[in-house]
């Protein structure tokens, strides 16, 4: 029985992938992409100083990735702790917690989809980062040094895309446990709309609005041209 209710489990988030979060994919790939553009342009121009702190933390990375040896163990840690703490948002235990630059594990009472995908979507050493730098202006203004917390938000975020990137080559039991689709199309949603909302926030004259605006114009431009393949079709068929 559970066996049957695992595959009807794997089945429906198949469904859910296939005719939800795979056209979310490409709508959203729209909308991002010009605001990747306009951001990307803004920071050329250095109109944006903190976006362009960002870049160059990520560039800073970027650069460490390919050019240094790779911090396995740190990545590891992160990848462990991000299912640790989806387990306690979802009101779990964590009971076990292993970490080696081999690999590691945890185990916890709420294996859930979430938990279980965490790792790929959660920039756990970005979002650190943001919560040190809260604390810290409690005792010290930091106002002024503001682009600096964006330089290591850029350069955390990269290490969590460079990585999460490198894991997808190879075989995940994260990946396979809830199926490929539904789990490659919820994974890169939880990215990139997070990340277009930050560039929208950094980046002068972008707004949520247009974001929304070429989404619903691709969806418009897709709908439009089934129907006319459909009634294509369908002429076709009548003759």
């Amino acid at each position: 029985m559970k066996t049957v209710g695992y595959a009807s489990v794997k089945w429906c988030k198949f469904i859910v992938g296939l005719f939800l979060l795979l056209p979310g994919c490409v709508l959203a790939t729209a909308a991002s992409g010009a605001v990747f553009l306009d951001a990307w342009g803004a920071a050329v121009r250095g109109n944006s100083p903190l976006l362009v702190s960002f870049t160059a933390g990520l560039t800073v990375w970027l650069a460490c990735f390919f050019l240094l040896p790779k911090p396995y163990t740190a990545y590891v840690f992160s990848h462990e702790l991000s299912h640790a703490v989806w387990a306690w948002i979802c009101g779990g235990r964590v009971t076990s917690f292993k970490v080696t630059a081999q690999g590691g594990h945890i185990k916890t009472d709420v294996p859930n989809f979430a938990v279980t995908l965490a790792p790929y979507f959660f920039p756990l050493y970005s979002l650190l980062a943001v919560w040190l730098w809260w604390l810290a202006n409690f005792w010290v203004d930091l106002a002024p040094y503001l682009w600096v917390l964006y330089a290591v938000v850029g350069l955390t975020w990269g290490f969590h895309a460079t990585f999460t990137l490198a894991a997808l080559g190879t075989a995940q039991n994260d990946i396979t446990s809830q199926g490929w689709l539904f789990s490659l199309s919820f994974i890169y949603l939880m990215n990139l709309v997070p990340l277009s909302l930050f560039l929208i926030a950094l980046t002068p004259g972008l707004t949520l609005e247009a974001w929304w605006h070429h989404a619903a114009h691709t969806a418009y431009t897709i709908m439009d041209t089934l129907t006319a393949f459909v009634r294509l079709f369908a002429s076709r068929l009548s003759l």
